[in-house]
């Protein structure tokens, strides 16, 4: 074999590896994936089956032929419909629930690490409303909520930073830690909603740009790879019956529209730190 031929051959194993590297990284999401996953799949299979779970396991075997291209490394199911195509962006201009969109966008941060998800949406959440911001250590001259300073003045028995590091926050967890802002927080378990409720909530946020809707959902009902997982819903379309996602995570996924009832079905997963269903967590500024 000729010189030139021999680096080409060790250049496609070295692409090789690469691929089974990020697919073994991607399977990591807010929580590192555990071997009580498949128990958990098991305990919400009968209403993500009700809720649509059955159209993304038909969709699955074209899934590499269909996927429409991402941003990062991993393909979009052809479930999900890319904020970035002309499809998606045809949902964001023409609907009315559309507000918290633009000051969402704005502030979109990507998370720090792999079980960041929640800081990544909380920071996002805070610099969009507008509550005083702190002194930043990133950048001296300019008041500003970073994930770097998220903790700072938390007490650690409400949220631990190496902690989350390693598992993620549940929706209780985030919620208590969201309460200790200036900001009006509301909790709704997946598990205590129906469908419609779920979807009038998230109807009922996104067509203000003063309240927002973070999600705790579990990917692998919604197509995709990884586990639990935390990101802003920012705008709802009635005709598709899909809310958009801003997934925090851009290094794997791309904003996208996803089907509200996967979106349901996601949110009704066990978290298995909590053993408890997932769901919504609402906030808005506190009145003066």
């Amino acid at each position: 074999m000729s010189r030139y031929s021999s680096m080409r051959a060790v250049g496609r194993i070295s692409r090789a590896v690469g691929l089974v590297t990020v697919a073994t990284a991607a399977l990591a999401a807010c929580a590192p994936w555990s071997p009580d996953a498949n128990h958990g799949l098991a305990q919400t299979r009968s209403a993500a089956q009700v809720s649509g779970q059955s159209a993304v396991q038909a969709a699955a075997p074209q899934a590499a032929q269909a996927a429409h291209s991402a941003d990062g490394p991993l393909p979009v199911p052809p479930n999900l419909i890319p904020l970035t195509l002309t499809a998606g962006q045809k949902r964001l201009m023409s609907t009315p629930y559309s507000q918290s969109y633009w000051p969402l966008s704005q502030y979109f941060e990507t998370q720090r690490s792999e079980s960041w998800c929640s800081v990544a949406a909380s920071v996002m959440v805070l610099n969009a409303l507008g509550v005083r911001r702190p002194e930043s250590s990133l950048y001296p001259d300019f008041p500003f909520f970073s994930q770097q300073d998220f903790f700072r003045g938390i007490d650690p028995q409400v949220a631990d930073p190496a902690r989350v590091s390693k598992e993620g926050m549940t929706l209780d967890q985030l919620s208590a830690v969201l309460r200790t802002f200036p900001l009006e927080v509301t909790t709704w378990r997946a598990s205590d909603m129906t469908l419609d409720q779920f979807r009038q909530r998230i109807r009922d946020t996104t067509v203000r740009q003063d309240r927002f809707a973070l999600l705790n959902f579990r990917r692998v009902e919604i197509g995709e790879k990884g586990g639990g997982h935390w990101s802003p819903l920012a705008a709802y379309d009635a005709a598709s019956d899909s809310a958009l996602l801003l997934d925090v995570a851009r290094y794997k996924y791309p904003a996208v529209w996803v089907p509200v009832a996967q979106l349901y079905a996601g949110a009704l997963a066990v978290d298995q730190v909590s053993g408890l269903s997932r769901g919504l967590v609402i906030v808005s500024g506190r009145a003066k």
